[in-house]
């Protein structure tokens, strides 16, 4: 009876201890921002386990390395690679463990540094040097380049055609983020110019030599240019602001050669020098009479090819008038040319600086004369070399408005001999009658 009692006692006793042991159920999750792996990494432990009373926590390569609290918080990795976590839980009847793996990616830096082959004229070549870390991928894209983009550490050089600012963009990933570096560089423009050939003012109206000329440059992308012409001399031929003489009647071309230090170019210019003739012609010069000294004007200087008002005279352009006109009224009953030294003498105003002129008014009243058909024809200055002007014992008589068209001789202080086509005397008043007027001179260049 007595064993009986004992043996439904300890039944009763394993019985009862069966019913309180409860197993321990693991559940942990792991939270990464924006499932970021990059180191340093930070991963948030959520523990839902189940029935556990104590807990070990083990993380391998973490920050920190171990806890026993129910929910450690945030671990952080800094060490690329993969990493376990363990958690050993039990209670007073179960305990059990569990792992975890996490992954942490690599720290990355992107960047890169870029360098023009030679320059940054175009076509540009760049040249690429990637400076990123830790990464796995990359990606360039490569805005007006060719190529446009590449994938992979390090790309090839670059050529950009056209003037222009881009923007060149690196892409780096570690496998679970991307991280971007950009940078613009900048292309100048190609190598190109032309340019004109402008005479001097001497020079531009017959083109006769020897002819002067400077040049009008259009430059782009240049930084050392040269000029070379066969059988012409060239001052300062290094320069954009560079003058040509051409001594000689003749076909000529004129080259321009420039550098940007990379690209070479040369352009050409053709211009054709005439013959000298030696004899420079203006057309259709109106010279006013006394009362028209403002409105039309009664000076003229041949060097400077233009009528020279009353009120226009100066110390710089006195000393280059060469002829005056004195008419006396629109009907034109006295005229004559003066000396523009001998102005005094007349009722017109004087000129500062003047030089002498030596004027025949009226060749008909000696043997030094020259006919207005001669005057059509002349097309060198043979005729007026002959000529002596400066020497005649007569000039200064007046001349009437008839007959017309005729011819006055005159030689300037310079020893340029010339004639003057009168071709039609204008009645418009008091202040707008003129002598309509060819005038032909020595250039003596």
């Amino acid at each position: 009876m007595k064993k009986l009692i004992y043996l439904l006692t300890l039944i009763q006793f394993y019985s009862c201890h069966t019913e309180q042991t409860i197993p321990v159920e693991i559940d942990v999750a792991l939270h990464i921002k924006d499932g970021n792996h990059t180191s340093p990494l930070s991963v948030t432990i959520e523990n839902r386990t189940k029935s556990a009373s104590s807990f070990q926590w083990t993380f391998e390569g973490g920050e920190p390395a171990t806890s026993t609290k129910e929910n450690p918080g945030t671990v952080v990795f800094t060490e690329p690679g993969e990493h376990s976590i363990t958690l050993e839980a039990w209670n007073d009847g179960n305990r059990t463990s569990k792992g975890y793996t996490v992954r942490v990616d690599s720290t990355v830096t992107a960047g890169f540094k870029t360098e023009a082959d030679i320059n940054n004229y175009a076509p540009a070549i760049y040249k690429i040097t990637n400076l990123s870390a830790g990464g796995s991928t990359y990606h360039w894209t490569f805005e007006g380049g060719e190529p446009s983009s590449y994938d992979g550490q390090n790309p090839p050089d670059i050529t950009y055609a056209n003037q222009g600012t881009y923007t060149i963009r690196l892409t780096v990933g570690n496998g679970s983020a991307t991280f971007t570096s950009e940078q613009e560089i900048s292309v100048r423009e190609p190598l190109d110019a032309s340019f004109s050939i402008i005479p001097s003012f001497e020079d531009i109206d017959d083109m006769e030599a020897p002819l002067r000329a400077t040049f009008e440059s259009q430059l782009q992308g240049v930084e050392t240019l040269w000029w070379e012409c066969a059988d012409a001399t060239i001052t300062n031929n290094t320069s954009a602001e560079a003058g040509i003489h051409f001594p000689m009647a003749g076909q000529y071309t004129v080259y321009l050669n420039m550098s940007n230090g990379k690209y070479t170019k040369r352009v050409s210019q053709d211009i054709t020098v005439k013959a000298n003739t030696n004899l420079r012609t203006h057309k259709d010069i109106k010279l006013g009479i006394n009362t028209a000294l403002e409105t039309i004007g009664f000076l003229y200087s041949t060097r400077l090819r233009r009528i020279i008002k009353t009120s226009e005279v100066n110390n710089s352009n006195g000393t280059l008038i060469d002829i005056a006109f004195f008419g006396l009224n629109a009907d034109f009953t006295y005229n004559r040319f003066v000396s523009p030294d001998k102005l005094d003498e007349t009722p017109l105003p004087g000129v500062p600086g003047a030089k002498p002129t030596k004027f025949i008014n009226k060749t008909e009243l000696g043997s030094v004369s020259l006919t207005p058909n001669q005057f059509n024809i002349m097309t060198t200055d043979a005729l007026l070399k002959n000529l002596q002007i400066s020497t005649a014992s007569y000039g200064d008589e007046f001349f009437a408005a008839t007959p017309l068209p005729r011819v006055v001789l005159f030689e300037t202080s310079d020893g340029r001999k010339g004639a003057i086509l009168i071709k039609a005397l204008i009645n418009s008043g008091k202040e707008s009658s003129y002598i309509l007027t060819d005038i032909k001179i020595q250039k003596n260049d």
